[in-house]
């Protein structure tokens, strides 16, 4: 399928516990620790991308792992467009825990 101006986002690109040669994308120091679809589309929300969620969808090279994927805006090169939505999520998560320890 081909977008114009638009980009497909795997769970798998933004997993740390995923290997690179199993669909992660970015350095593991980077990415996140099982990624969830929520999070992912707060993300995108959060960086003006206008998410597009596909639920039950699976990763060809992991079949079986219905996780889903989101189609979102380009506004950066793939590589750093993965990196901000994983700082993204990163961000989400602390902001998250904060407000359990209050």
């Amino acid at each position: 399928m081909k977008l114009k101006n638009r980009v497909i986002v795997w769970l798998v690109y933004l997993d740390s516990k995923r290997s690179r040669r199993s669909g992660r994308r970015l350095p593991r120091d980077i990415a996140v620790d099982n990624p969830k679809l929520e999070e992912l589309i707060e993300a995108a929300k959060k960086l003006n991308l206008n998410p597009e969620a596909y639920p039950n969808k699976a990763y060809p090279r992991s079949w079986w792992d219905e996780t889903g994927y989101i189609i979102v805006d380009k506004k950066w090169p793939k590589q750093e467009l993965l990196k901000k939505l994983a700082e993204e999520i990163a961000k989400i998560r602390i902001d998250k825990s904060k407000m359990i320890s209050r």
